[in-house]
């Protein structure tokens, strides 16, 4: 009897078990999510904290920074709040929920496109991978919104290879289009829409139900800016604006530089440290498929390939060239196929009997880098200070970005009582000033052309060191 060639497929016992593996997967990722928890931090998170909580109240803010137009996170987080408060636990749940949603769906995306065993490996590695273990507990669109995006290439390719169903289309626009709601980017999803109509060289009739759940979305966002602001393109003005802006303030983080520019993604690629080690194998992955003809993986290849290179080298703006600001937490629209490329990769036959190796070793690098990585409790400091402030009787003087962290330690219920700098301390008597190093630092990195006074990098003799409540954040008396 002639022996058959292995599939790589799961035994039909360890198929049964595979509901419980990808349990135990979950729970690994959360434990480790858990453990290296992050917490709101001092950028866009802190800013997202403020616009939730104003609408948690029934109030809406007139800051039009694009940030607050972005609805689909906006207002779950805002739920949270009225639910739970507000503090880390509820400003990072619906991330996590999110993060833990993508472990799951990465592993029905394997099984579909491949077969349990790599739906499972595609899980763990993803549990494991540091860009997602940072960002998972940090209050950040990128995750939440790849993750409805990845939903709705997942319902779409189910169709295609199940039952065509034209409900799932529908509903794989409409969680598209959540996933926009949350993060622009989102949409960038449509050039593998594109390549994969290229690819398979036809056009159903189905396929005109997805622009049509994606297009119900911005309808429903076009009528609530509308009662809003009484402008239904509110959100897209407001971005095109803030693009603008960007680039006239910090050069666009030296992305309009050229041709250096032009190498800012494949230089985070490789020395990022939530990136580089994942992207190493996931890049050997690529090659093998294309090389290989790997025809099971090419759905993920028009998938990675083309968000990835616009990503790199695309325009953010329909007005003109402003390329993508080159962030780590970017690359989490190309997170799921890179992953389950990776998947595959180590599946097949020439290299299965090196995958327990290679498995360890990534398990061990991810907690590595991670650990190193740092970025957690960026609040913690100010958490140390924020009695020592609040109990200040007199006025006090503070960087803004710092005044915000300090009302959301207090939840917004309790408001510090101090006013941002002034241009000069010349004429400021009897008064304190909270001078937050790290913060300046911070603020100085992200706007070069941010200015404060003088006085804060040359301290007056006349100044009083009254305390230093946290590290690098020191309290002056003005007599």
């Amino acid at each position: 009897m002639s022996r058959k060639k292995s599939t790589g497929a799961l035994p039909s016992k360890a198929a049964g078990n595979a509901g419980i593996v990808l349990l135990l997967i979950v729970i690994f990722g959360i434990i480790i999510r858990l453990i290296f928890f992050s917490g709101i931090g001092t950028s866009d998170d802190l800013a997202y904290t403020g616009y939730a909580h104003s609408l948690s109240k029934g109030e809406i803010k007139g800051d039009t920074l694009t940030l607050s137009t972005r609805l689909g996170l906006i207002y779950p987080l805002s739920v949270l709040y009225s639910l739970f408060g507000v503090n880390d636990f509820s400003s990072v749940l619906f991330v996590l929920l999110a993060a833990i949603g993508n472990i799951i769906l990465v592993f029905y995306f394997g099984k579909l496109l491949f077969n349990e065993n790599v739906g499972l490996i595609s899980a763990f590695l993803l549990s494991i991978f540091p860009l997602e273990v940072v960002y998972s507990t940090k209050l950040f669109s990128d995750i939440p919104s790849a993750f409805f995006m990845a939903l709705g290439v997942y319902l779409f390719l189910y169709s295609e290879k199940k039952t065509p169903n034209p409900l799932l289309y529908v509903i794989s626009g409409l969680s598209i289009g959540i996933g926009y709601l949350i993060r622009e980017s989102a949409l960038l999803i449509g050039l593998f829409f594109i390549f994969y109509i290229l690819y398979k060289r036809q056009i159903k009739k189905e396929y005109f139900l997805v622009p049509i759940g994606v297009l119900a979305i911005f309808a429903l966002e076009a009528l609530v800016f509308y009662q809003l602001t009484g402008n239904p393109f509110f959100r897209w003005e407001e971005s095109q604006k803030y693009l603008a802006e960007a680039v006239k303030v910090h050069n666009y983080f030296g992305r309009l530089d050229f041709p250096s520019g032009l190498f800012h993604y494949p230089y985070i690629i490789l020395a990022s440290k939530l990136l580089s080690l994942f992207y190493i194998f996931i890049f050997a992955a690529v090659v093998y498929c294309i090389i290989y003809k790997r025809k099971r993986s090419y759905e993920m290849l028009l998938w990675f390939i083309p968000l990835l290179l616009y990503l790199s080298f695309g325009s953010s703006s329909f007005s003109e060239y402003i390329p993508f600001k080159a962030a780590d937490r970017y690359l989490e629209i190309v997170t799921v196929p890179g992953i389950l490329l990776l998947g595959f990769f180590l599946q097949e036959n020439k290299f299965s009997k090196w995958k327990p190796f290679m498995l360890i070793l990534l398990l061990a690098a991810s907690i590595s880098l991670t650990y190193w990585n740092g970025g957690r409790n960026e609040l913690g400091n100010l958490r140390n200070s924020y009695n020592e402030i609040k109990n200040i009787e007199k006025p006090v003087y503070i960087d803004e970005r710092s005044l915000k962290a300090l009302n959301y330690i207090g939840g917004y219920t309790e408001f510090i009582k101090a006013q941002e700098y002034p241009k000069s301390f010349a004429n400021i008597r009897d008064s304190y000033v909270v001078i937050n190093n790290d913060m300046l630092q911070r603020l100085r990195d992200a706007n070069k052309n941010a200015k404060f006074p003088t006085e804060l990098d040359n301290i007056p003799r006349k100044w009083v060191l009254f305390k230093e409540p946290g590290e690098n954040i020191l309290i002056y008396y003005i007599p």
